[in-house]
């Protein structure tokens, strides 16, 4: 993961190595020095005009530069929190898929025979079919779709990663399903963490905000990788005791294999600042004729200007099917 993160982070830190020196070569070319005891009395003295017509000449080419600065600062550690998103709820996904959840038995995800299909985005060349008469290399890559006390909680694995880096003013939105009582938990650990926070009554409200955000603006995708030389998924082909033993398990419609790579997708709309989401969502007509390829990547999510983040984390799923079965309640 630290390896994604560095590359992901790279062109973000050169353009803010790039901003940096463009804000030290404008504060190199006013050359000026600020006199704070005089500002007091700065209405009353009229020497100096030259000096204050080029600082408000240069004023709001520095703001602009500083607001980027914050702003692609803020995109950096986005990026980092997408990565550990995706790492949180691919952890969650191997711990949770192996062990029984309510109804789901283990290594099942979701109730749906229909939930496991072919994953679309997946290249073509690379989905290769078991052969029924015979062992063949590769394999299948899986979409797990529907919904199931197990994905809510990776999904929700994710969504709690994310929050910190979410909006805290309200937005308009609500809360649906479990996610109050996570609500409630992030707000209980931040008490936790900082004792003086008790008495503050707009924490609960804002960790609120933000989980609602983080669920609107958050999209989880789970696919899992199945090789041809394990059995197959439900039904077997009809040719499929021709080339194993008698009595030779397969998977049932939503099992997947102990060994199975898990992959999660944790796509975000990050929130910008008002200033620069704005100035970046504005399509600028180029020279050339061709698309503003900035604005074209800047969203709008109500009343908020968005850039998307995304990352991706494959783990292999781990725990065989435990003798003595362990059933865990789903809260």
């Amino acid at each position: 993961m630290g390896r994604a993160v560095m590359t992901a982070c790279l062109p973000w830190a050169g353009l803010l190595v790039v901003l940096v020196v463009c804000l030290l070569v404008l504060a190199r070319l006013v050359d000026r020095r600020p006199r704070w005891a005089r500002l007091a009395r700065l209405h009353a003295d009229q020497r100096g005009g030259a000096q204050s017509l080029s600082f408000v000449l240069v004023l709001p080419f520095f703001v602009m530069i500083l607001l980027f600065i914050v702003q692609v600062s803020q995109v950096m550690i986005g990026t980092v929190m997408v990565h550990y998103a995706a790492f949180a709820a691919a952890r969650t996904a191997i711990v949770w898929i192996p062990a029984r959840l309510d109804w789901e038995p283990e290594n099942c995800i979701g109730l749906d025979p229909g939930a496991h299909v072919l994953d679309p985005e997946t290249d073509p060349a690379r989905q290769i079919p078991p052969d029924p008469n015979e062992p063949t290399e590769g394999g299948l890559t899986f979409l797990v779709s529907g919904e199931s006390p197990k994905l809510e909680k990776i999904r929700a694995a994710a969504l709690m990663a994310l929050a910190p880096a979410c909006p805290s003013r309200d937005l308009g939105l609500g809360l649906v399903g479990g996610e109050t009582q996570i609500a409630g938990t992030m707000s209980w650990a931040y008490r936790a963490m900082a004792p003086g926070s008790a008495g503050i009554d707009s924490i609960p409200r804002r960790m609120a905000n933000k989980l609602t955000y983080a669920r609107r603006a958050t999209d989880v995708r789970m696919t899992f990788y199945h090789r041809n030389s394990d059995a197959p998924h439900w039904p077997p082909p009809s040719t499929f005791y021709q080339w194993h033993p008698p009595g030779t398990p397969y998977f049932l419609p939503t099992e997947m294999d102990w060994q199975d790579e898990i992959t999660i997708t944790v796509r975000h709309e990050m929130a910008l600042l008002p200033g620069p989401g704005r100035f970046l969502a504005s399509v600028v007509s180029r020279p050339d004729g061709q698309a503003d390829r900035v604005a074209a990547t800047i969203r709008q999510l109500g009343d908020v200007h968005t850039y998307p983040l995304s990352a991706s984390i494959t783990l292999g799923n781990e725990g065989q099917r435990s003798v003595i079965p362990y059933v865990h309640t789903a809260y």
